[in-house]
């Protein structure tokens, strides 16, 4: 192999080696959210009527979405999936004290969230455990 092919090959190499390394430094939105979730006063968000709605809105695609809600609404299958086995310690409280004050006084808006990220609720179970309550009949 020549010198030219050879410092050729390098460079490419070189360059796919930066882009798998820039893709790891930039996490991904969803992620993203979670972290800012730690870094927002969660009891002024929920008991501010005005901006519980916008997100609900945006989160069941019936309103605009901010950016951090377009965020916060790619985060909500896996929540829901996995019950927020993924979240720190931190994380899980912030996620326990949202959903629970969903589920307890903002019901209709939850069922409109659990119609559209867990229709056929495979993983209400999950969540309720989650949320230390007992899965309501349906």
């Amino acid at each position: 192999m020549s010198t030219v092919a050879m410092f050729l090959l390098l460079c490419v190499f070189a360059t796919l080696l930066m882009g798998v390394a820039e893709a790891q430094r930039r996490p991904d939105p969803a992620r993203r959210a979670l972290y800012r979730l730690e870094k927002i006063d969660v009891d002024t968000m929920l008991s501010n009527n005005r901006i519980m709605t916008n997100y609900v809105r945006c989160f069941v695609g019936k309103g605009a979405c901010s950016p951090e809600g377009r965020d916060f609404r790619k985060l909500i299958p896996k929540l829901t999936a996995t019950a927020c086995g993924d979240c720190t310690p931190n994380q899980q409280r912030i996620i326990k004290k949202i959903f629970l004050f969903m589920y307890t006084q903002r019901n209709n808006d939850w069922k409109q969230l659990q119609d559209t990220f867990d229709p056929k609720h495979k993983f209400e179970k999950k969540i309720c455990d989650f949320m230390g309550v007992e899965k309501t009949k349906p």
